[in-house]
């Protein structure tokens, strides 16, 4: 259990790296995990790269804030494909502080260069 700030705590329980994604070539990376806050309540998030095209090697924290950053409800703005049969709590909410760390974390355990040295041995495979 890793601590996002003072209020949350986070750990990470699975990841999956997925196809490569058409626009970034980098790939599609999903981390899952659970957050608890600081009175003990534990939500269950989806992290991915691959969102913000401007940045594709950068990790969103898929939320449900007063101000979401994904269009739809929590679970909703991240495609169907890519959260799968994941669980992700409906009354999700942390601050950007924990978002952040998470995503941190995130970007630690799958670096640039993996997400781009997998890409690369995957278009070996299918190109043989």
């Amino acid at each position: 259990m890793a601590t996002a700030n003072a209020r949350y705590t986070f750990e990470i329980t699975g990841s999956e790296m997925l196809a490569a994604h058409p626009k970034s070539g980098l790939l599609t990376v999903v981390v899952e995990g659970i957050c608890t806050n600081a009175d003990g309540v534990s939500f269950d998030f989806i992290a991915t790269n691959n969102l913000d095209q401007r940045y594709p090697e950068r990790f969103k924290v898929n939320w449900n804030g007063s101000k979401a950053r994904m269009p739809e409800v929590v679970g909703l703005g991240i495609a169907d494909d890519v959260r799968g049969s994941r669980k992700v709590s409906q009354d999700l909410y942390f601050t950007r502080g924990a978002r952040i760390a998470i995503a941190k974390k995130c970007i630690t355990l799958f670096p640039l260069w993996m997400q781009q040295a997998k890409s690369a041995a995957a278009a070996e495979e299918d190109a043989s």
